[in-house]
């Protein structure tokens, strides 16, 4: 993804505005900083579609092994991104290790 691209769609960011960007996919984490996203809140992954137990997410829908930003709270360069598993699933009913779930955010000035 170019950040030309997300300029078009979303315009250029204010520097003194808190930058709240909901985005599908979270591979694009890199992107969305650089667009100047300060909190990005996505899912897609949702959350692998199967998980080892006490550890992340084995094989995302694309049928990609360990995805990054699988599930859960990312941080980069002072900027966050949260990853909901979320409440379906993918073409296969299929989540194993893998409870889906609701995420609350409740963002504080």
């Amino acid at each position: 993804m170019q950040a030309e691209y997300l300029e078009r769609l979303l315009g250029k960011k204010e520097d003194n505005i808190f930058q709240l960007l909901i985005a599908h996919n979270p591979i694009y984490f890199k992107e969305y900083i650089n667009w100047g996203a300060d909190l990005t809140i996505s899912g897609h992954l949702h959350g692998g579609l199967v998980r080892l137990p006490f550890l992340r997410g084995m094989l995302s829908p694309q049928v990609k092994f360990f995805p990054r930003y699988d599930a859960g709270r990312f941080e980069e360069n002072g900027k966050e991104m949260i990853v909901s598993r979320g409440l379906g699933s993918h073409s296969i009913m299929f989540r194993l290790f893998n409870p889906p779930e609701l995420v609350y955010i409740r963002l504080k000035k």
